[in-house]
């Protein structure tokens, strides 16, 4: 066979696999778009989480030994978001506002308010989303990628990889029956190491027309110890100061 032909050939299969991964890639781009959409009508609609500005939910986190962790979560678009809790009997606080984000942990010794590292607000801003990570997901700059196919908790789930602009990356499970989240595994840092945090969703209620997981169970990978987090109350679209969100000045003076 001649040089030319030889070069002809290879050009041939080259477009071919080029075709190939094209057409795979559509598929993909179009698999994670019926994903996006059945899951967001199953949790109440575009339309309904469109017009939710601000929500405030109340609950349980339950620790071991019997241990019962009352928190609030509030949140507002864009971006901001505030955990409070009471361990010990003393209020803990960890808040984003979409710039930066600050701390207060007091059974940690930590009296005063502090400004989060960036590695801590990178990770905390990355699940501040009131709608989720499927919603408007090309308007937030998130990429959303299919991985595959795998069963959880006895439920077939389509795997969806979402990487967020700051880089953080989420991996979000799609029961293909319903719809629903059924597990979410993001990463956190801990004593310098990064791990790999697996948190499961049960019992999805409806409130305002939003359907929200009533139930979650945590672990971190390597433990078998869960963590379970109970919803007591949602609202939406209460009226929330934007100053809670911001660092308040310390004894000395400063703030960020």
């Amino acid at each position: 066979m001649s040089k030319k032909l030889v070069a002809i050939a290879f050009a041939a299969v080259l477009v071919a696999v080029v075709l190939v991964y094209n057409s795979d890639a559509m598929k993909d781009r179009r698999a994670v778009r019926a994903l996006a959409a059945q899951n967001i009508e199953a949790r109440g609609g575009a339309d309904v989480w469109q017009a939710v500005n601000t929500l405030r939910v109340t609950g349980q986190r339950e620790r071991g030994q019997g241990m019962h962790v009352p928190y609030v979560l509030e949140q507002e678009r864009p971006g901001k978001m505030c955990l409070e809790f009471v361990f010990n009997e003393e209020t803990a606080i960890q808040c984003v506002d979409g710039k930066s984000g600050w701390k207060l942990l007091p059974f940690r010794g930590r009296k005063e308010p502090e400004a989060m590292t960036e590695e801590e607000y990178r990770v905390m801003a990355g699940g501040v989303s009131i709608d989720g990570l499927l919603f408007n997901s090309v308007e937030k700059g998130y990429k959303v990628g299919l991985v595959g196919k795998e069963v959880v908790a006895g439920r077939s789930a389509a795997k969806l990889e979402v990487t967020l602009p700051s880089g953080v990356t989420r991996w979000i499970y799609i029961d293909e029956e319903t719809g629903l989240e059924v597990k979410l595994e993001s990463t956190r840092v801990l004593r310098g190491q990064e791990q790999l945090v697996e948190t499961f969703y049960y019992d999805w209620q409806e409130t305002d027309g939003l359907l929200i997981p009533r139930r979650q169970e945590s672990r971190t990978q390597g433990d078998d110890e869960f963590h379970f987090v109970t919803v007591d109350s949602v609202q939406s679209n209460l009226p929330i100061d934007s100053s809670r969100f911001t660092m308040p000045a310390t004894a000395g003076g400063g703030s960020s």
